[in-house]
């Protein structure tokens, strides 16, 4: 009987030291409902403790948060935001860091021995892979951007476009501001217009101007957001933000089983969202959308959804 209950005993305790969950510190560069979900997901598919911090787009409270992180070393950190980014590889030097919702981290120096992450960027390839597959029959294809900010990806788009078969046609801007000066480039026609993602080209105004042109001229749009299908763009094909969480459990994960961070590349967003919209496609007269959409996204294992 003693036996029994010395081996029940054991078992309690041996169970509970399993149950022991890693401490993950997670700091949001802001209060946006696209990090909440990542959030979410990451907390639901994670076994941890966690401890949830709002830096309120301040620099000066990020700055404490990642000082106070240091000092309790908790086991690993989950930020979200190039704010929050930025803090956590100034003042954090020796507890894993992963990083998510950073467009174009290779800019930030991103790189040290204890920071890896998922960029918030779909690789041009899978852009432009998708848009042909969408609309086959393209031969020219417009695209806005900043040279200042987004080069790299236009001379990669160059490249790709030549071996996709068709032409890019390029237009240079340095704002917002410049988005209507900028259609003049496509005065000799376009047969699809391809949205990189730039806060520094696009706003709502820009967005719209854009989006009114690609009607008007019954252009395809290739946007980068669900809501801006919604909004009225043809075709998008985005980052769902619950797998950006899911995505960030797996390396944690990884991180917790033994592998350096270091060892770990700067990955891009999986689980992506094909969305398109059936009201653009009869303004246009590209109703064969649905079908060319619906079987591609099948093909690549994408989540769809529809607008009317």
């Amino acid at each position: 009987m003693i036996k029994t209950i010395i081996i029940f005993v054991v078992l309690i305790v041996a169970s509970e030291i399993c149950s022991f969950a890693a401490t993950i510190a997670i700091i949001k560069a802001k209060n946006l409902v696209i990090f909440n979900e990542a959030i979410t997901a990451f907390r639901t598919n994670c076994n941890a403790r966690f401890v949830e911090y709002d830096m309120e787009d301040k620099d000066e409270r990020g700055e404490q948060i990642t000082k106070k992180i240091a000092a309790d070393k908790p086991d690993m950190v989950f930020v979200l935001g190039t704010k929050a980014a930025l803090v956590a590889r100034k003042n954090i030097k020796d507890i894993p860091v992963i990083f998510s919702m950073v467009f174009n981290p290779e800019n930030y120096d991103l790189n040290a021995d204890n920071i890896s992450g998922i960029a918030m960027e779909i690789p041009v390839v899978v852009q432009l892979r998708t848009l042909k597959s969408i609309v086959p029959k393209i031969s020219k294809v417009g695209v806005i951007y900043n040279p200042k900010k987004t080069n790299r990806l236009i001379d990669e788009a160059m490249v790709l476009s030549k071996e996709l078969g068709f032409t890019l046609v390029t237009a240079k801007v340095d704002s917002k501001e410049d988005v209507t000066r900028a259609l003049r480039a496509f005065a000799e026609g376009i047969d699809a217009f391809w949205m990189l993602s730039d806060p520094s080209v696009w706003s709502k105004e820009s967005f719209e101007t854009v989006l009114q042109f690609t009607i008007d001229k019954r252009v395809p749009f290739l946007a980068y957001s669900k809501a801006m299908v919604q909004a009225g763009a043809l075709v998008s094909l985005a980052i769902n933000y619950s797998s950006i969480g899911q995505q960030a459990c797996t390396m944690a994960n990884k991180i917790s089983q033994g592998t350096p961070v270091k060892q770990m590349k700067i990955v891009p967003p999986i689980g992506l969202e094909l969305s398109f919209n059936m009201n653009t496609a009869r303004l246009i007269g590209f109703t064969e959308i649905a079908t060319n959409a619906v079987t591609f996204a099948a093909n690549e294992g994408y989540k769809i959804s529809v607008e009317q």
